[in-house]
């Protein structure tokens, strides 16, 4: 790879026919970032936050109105 595409860049590989491909290093826009989220599973039990969760429940289905 070209020096401009330092190992363990973002490219994209396009299979063009049987015997070639395109590869692009992927450039860097100054204007995007990327944030990286963790995946939560399971949450852990928490008795104070389940009480204050039912709590907002309770309120919120107090205020819908009666079905049709």
């Amino acid at each position: 790879m070209p020096k401009e595409c330092p190992p363990h860049s973002a490219v994209t590989i396009q299979q063009v026919d049987e015997h070639s491909w395109l590869v692009r290093c992927q450039v860097q826009d100054p204007n995007v970032r990327v944030v990286a989220i963790p995946v939560v599973r399971r949450l852990a039990d928490d008795p104070a936050w389940e009480k204050t969760e039912a709590e907002i429940a309770k309120a919120v289905v107090g205020r819908l109105p009666e079905p049709e």
